[in-house]
């Protein structure tokens, strides 16, 4: 069974990449040559464009086939093209099998490391944390169950897992569970091969590029390919063919095209936000590629077109984050040309700016985070980041940010700090701090024999860019802007090249190294990740700490990384020059990893709260809710559910039913709403007459049914897909506000026999009697009563409850109006018998 969940996941990204390769065809493929693509950027860049493509295409497709697979053969015929069609743009040589051999002898033992401290410690099959995974699970199994993608479950943009991962649930068997372990690991290879084809902008001839490579690998914070992951990590290797596009010589882009580029960037994003939807995003996409088949344009400008149009709406139509990460990315790069145009001046009166710049930005991160850290334990008095922000989201999103919103979840200089604390880690930021300020007092200027003053070489642009870029990126971040934390990632990337060219300027560059130098290094790090990992990570002095539980599943692991360190310090020592750098270089990344691996427990009790007694298990739900969801999979195909948010999210999720209201995340239920369902249930639960009972739950139930979600509408009506793909989604209604129907003018001309109004009706009379009635059931389990009691601002446990139901709630329950359908020692299921 995991055989052939492991294959199917491996299907997944190749269809993905396969449809993003067919699409990428249509443009003149000496383009990939202009561009200076290498095959490990264009595999990025192909599944990139595939990933979103796929769920558009199969949603437009399922509209007019519904046999699911005959979507499928067709998926498979166009993704076939796409891989074969492209192969000499992605398909590796002869005469690279030693390159992929040394990849995967560095990213397949480091991606299992990764997936286990990231996931694989915390979970046991079936049990994990699906909350944040309710949304494309639920959707793909409404697509693998009715053959058709429900385009409202995608909200703001189309989920890259529910298309792909749907389809191949209801043809070839997919199990959503185990595959929602398979994928992360595939997805931390995806970002492997991504950091890969970064490093190779940067160094595009190197061999300091495994050293890179390496160190990227090592240091990897991004272990879960979403929307905004993808996104993310497809501009930072945007990054890097802009780099290795920058005019190293006559052919590369000019420093004059700069501005083309720009602008042209700059158009595609105004475009994108204009049409606000993303199958128009896709068609201005191969709009893009087919101007540039027809004017058969494979010089300069028609890379500059390429690369400043094309991958652009590739990262917009991946994930609406990319409005953000295109215009850093193009920042950066113009720093880049900036901070070249300026040393190839050497000498300069402008290097004291930079080594000003290199020297000042490190203290003034120090001190936001000192700041930052006393308002958090009460020393200094907190700032508001509604108030201080809500000006600027006023202006440009027409809003102010209120408490307990989505931007209020993302705002602060807080989770600014804690986001980039432990994306970055402290052993890389300490080291490459330490290392920058080493370099710039060792190595202040270069002496040809003579004792002239020679032009510095091509690594002292990219470390001084690196640095100062990486450093103002940061700063920009601590200030708590609401989201602006998500660029971490980017901020990762550029750190890690300074550490690469510190590294390599230091130690390889200017033949041996002193032994002294060797040594200071090895045990500084090695001191570091043994002080962090017995002070902080793996032996928390006090077991009252929210960490605690989680760092002692993670102890063996940081144990024997410290043991490996210690080994690896004493080779640094050795005569041998290969061997002491690969010591030296396996020292560094291997103290990154350990750093994660403690990272990672004290980022889980952030996102959970502290692990309960006796619990191992970092996941939402329990056996019995599990025993649940597969009850009312099999008995209940024409039910909307009503319980908390955390039950509910499991059983959206692995039985695709519709919910009596939407929510974004487990934390952001709209209040109005969340009140009426908790009247609900409490009017349930309450021990009166029957009758007065039940009338007083229908009156209840009526303004919340009401007001039903589009989701709810497209499951019942089965034929608006296509009005909803097409609609912006992000103009819909904030959620728990009366939702108006989606215009239908189209669905309605493809399926006459259900009229729009005959439609709504069924929605507004689903609790009738009928076979073709949809039950409005209600999920009782001890955590939904302690939901019911809960005031605005508070939040339920993440994990499920360990006592059973009382068995006189059973009990008056089964003497009660609501028929219970199922019951076991934690739940109920009872059906709502009203009509209008």
């Amino acid at each position: 069974m995991w055989t052939t969940t492991f294959v199917l996941t491996f299907l997944f990204f190749l269809l993905q990449l396969g449809t993003g390769c067919s699409i990428l065809a249509i443009a003149p493929m000496k383009l990939v040559a202009v561009c200076r693509l290498t095959k490990a950027q264009y595999v990025v860049l192909g599944f990139t464009v595939g990933a979103s493509a796929t769920g558009i295409l199969l949603g437009a497709l399922s509209l007019f086939v519904s046999n699911i697979w005959l979507q499928f053969a067709t998926l498979v015929v166009v993704s076939s093209f796409g891989l074969a069609w492209s192969w000499p743009s992605w398909g590796p040589s002869s005469d690279e099998a030693r390159t992929a051999a040394i990849w995967c002898i560095l990213s397949l033992p480091t991606a299992l490391l990764t997936w286990w401290w990231s996931f694989g410690a915390f979970s046991s099959f079936p049990f994990a944390d699906i909350g944040a995974d309710v949304h494309w699970m639920k959707t793909a199994q409404e697509y693998a169950d009715g053959g058709v993608i429900n385009p409202y479950a995608a909200q703001s943009y189309v989920d890259l897992r529910s298309a792909v991962a749907g389809v191949l649930a209801g043809t070839l068997g997919l199990d959503l569970l185990r595959f929602s372990w398979t994928y992360r690991f595939f997805s931390i290879l995806f970002f492997l091969l991504a950091s890969y084809a970064f490093v190779q902008g940067v160094y595009p001839t190197s061999p300091r590029k495994w050293i890179a490579f390496f160190f990227a690998a090592a240091s990897n914070a991004v272990v879960l390919m979403t929307n905004g992951s993808l996104a993310v990590v497809s501009s930072v290797v945007f990054l890097g063919v802009l780099i290795s596009n920058a005019p190293r010589d006559p052919n590369g882009i000019s420093a004059r095209s700069a501005l083309l580029l720009t602008v042209g960037a700059g158009v595609t994003l105004l475009l994108a936000f204009i049409f606000n939807n993303n199958t128009l995003v896709l068609a201005l996409l191969v709009a893009a590629l087919v101007l540039l088949r027809i004017l058969r344009s494979t010089g300069r400008y028609g890379g500059v077109l390429f690369l400043g149009c094309v991958w652009p709406a590739t990262l917009v139509l991946a994930h609406r984050g990319s409005y953000l990460f295109v215009p850093i990315v193009l920042v950066s790069w113009l720093m880049y040309l900036a901070i070249a145009r300026m040393i190839s001046t050497w000498p300069s009166p402008s290097i004291a700016v930079l080594r000003l710049l290199s020297s000042v930005l490190p203290p003034i991160i120090l001190g936001i985070v000192v700041c930052v850290t006393g308002m958090r334990f009460g020393y200094i008095p907190s700032l508001s980041a509604n108030d201080t922000f809500s000006s600027i989201t006023e202006l440009i999103l027409g809003r102010r940010i209120e408490g307990g919103e989505e931007l209020f979840l993302g705002s602060g200089p807080l989770v600014a700090t804690i986001e980039l604390g432990r994306t970055i880690g402290p052993v890389l930021s300490i080291c490459t701090t330490l290392g920058v300020a080493w370099w710039w007092m060792t190595r202040p200027a270069l002496r040809d024999p003579s004792g002239a003053i020679v032009r510095r070489a091509d690594g002292f642009v990219t470390l001084v860019w690196s640095w100062i870029a990486g450093c103002g990126l940061s700063l920009a971040v601590l200030s708590g802007f609401p989201f602006l934390y998500r660029t971490s990632t980017i901020i990762l990337s550029l750190f890690t090249i300074t550490a690469t060219e510190v590294f390599g300027q230091l130690f390889v560059d200017f033949g041996s190294s002193p032994r002294y130098r060797r040594g200071l290094v090895a045990t500084a790090v090695a001191l570091l990740a043994t002080a962090l990992v017995v002070l902080v990570y793996a032996f928390p002095w006090r077991s009252d700490l929210p960490f605690a539980h989680y760092q002692t599943i993670l102890r063996p692991v940081e144990l024997a990384g410290i043991a490996l360190l210690a080994t690896l310090a004493a080779l640094t020592l050795v005569q041998q020059r290969p061997l002491y750098i690969l010591a030296l270089a396996g020292i560094v990344g291997l103290g990154m990893a350990v750093d994660k691996v403690g990272l990672s427990g004290i980022n889980r009790s952030y996102s959970y709260g502290a692990l309960p007694d006796r619990t191992t298990i970092v996941s939402h739900y329990n056996a019995d809710e599990l025993e649940l969801a597969r009850w009312l999979r099999e008995n209940l195909r024409k039910g909307i559910i009503l319980s908390d948010p955390y039950t509910m999210g499991i059983l959206r999720a692995t039985t695709g039913a519709p919910a009596a209201y939407l929510f974004s995340n487990l934390d952001t239920v709209n209040e109005m709403v969340a009140a009426r369902a908790k009247s609900v249930v409490r009017t349930i639960l309450q021990p009166t007459e029957a009758e007065q009972r039940l009338a007083t739950t229908c009156s209840l139930i009526a303004p919340l049914v009401g007001s039903i979600n589009a989701e709810a509408f497209f499951q019942m009506r089965r034929a608006d897909a296509l009005s909803g793909i097409m609609r912006s989604v992000r103009t819909a209604p904030a959620l728990g506000h009366e939702v108006t129907q989606p215009p239908s003018d189209v669905a309605a001309a493809l399926t006459p026999e259900i009229p729009p109004d005959e439609a709504k009706s069924r929605i507004q009379n689903i609790l009738e009697a009928g076979e073709s009635a949809w039950n409005l059931v209600a999920i009782i389990t001890p955590r939904t009563i302690e939901w019911t009691h809960l005031a605005a601002n508070q939040r339920l446990s993440y994990f499920p409850p360990a006592e059973a139901i009382a068995p006189t709630i059973i009990d008056a329950l089964r003497e009660g109006p609501f028929p219970v359908l199922f019951a076991n020692s934690q739940t109920v299921v009872v059906r709502i018998p009203c009509s209008r």
